[in-house]
């Protein structure tokens, strides 16, 4: 259970990025662990105006709303809880930070699109499991 020590969990709003969120406090509870709660947000072009910078605002404010919604869905659990806003592709900076920051293992959501019955990955995750070089757990 050592390996679950380090936990990265990107997190998106939906239902099932919070049960994600959920099983990996749990598991790093099991190790007094910690868990990086990723909100991967896209890059805004700054040249754009008032217009693009308000939206630029805006989309930060909703990423920071939407960690302190997981941070106090997290409570007080056995493990800690860090937060983190990136700039760019969900994938590519889900894989950059797992690597960068030494992570165990990444828990995240799938929310395949396109099957009447689920069966497919979605596009982040289908990337994260193929280029990551940690263990990746999916929550359906």
């Amino acid at each position: 259970m050592d390996k679950l020590h380090k936990i990265l969990v990107p997190i998106d709003g939906s239902k099932k990025s919070f049960e994600a969120l959920d099983r990996a406090l749990t598991l790093a509870g099991f190790t007094h662990g910690e868990v990086t709660c990723l909100n991967v947000i896209p890059h805004v072009i700054k040249e754009g105006g008032p217009r693009t910078k308000a939206i630029d605002a805006q989309i930060i404010s909703e990423g920071n709303i939407l960690l302190k919604k997981a941070s106090a869905h997290a409570g007080n659990k056995n493990a800690k809880l860090k937060t983190k806003i990136i700039r760019g592709s969900p994938g590519h900076e889900i894989i950059k930070l797992s690597q960068s920051g030494k992570f165990d293992d990444i828990i995240m959501s799938t929310t395949g699109s396109g099957s009447a019955t689920g069966e497919m990955l979605g596009s982040v995750s289908n990337y994260v499991v193929h280029k990551s070089k940690i263990p990746v757990y999916l929550i359906k």
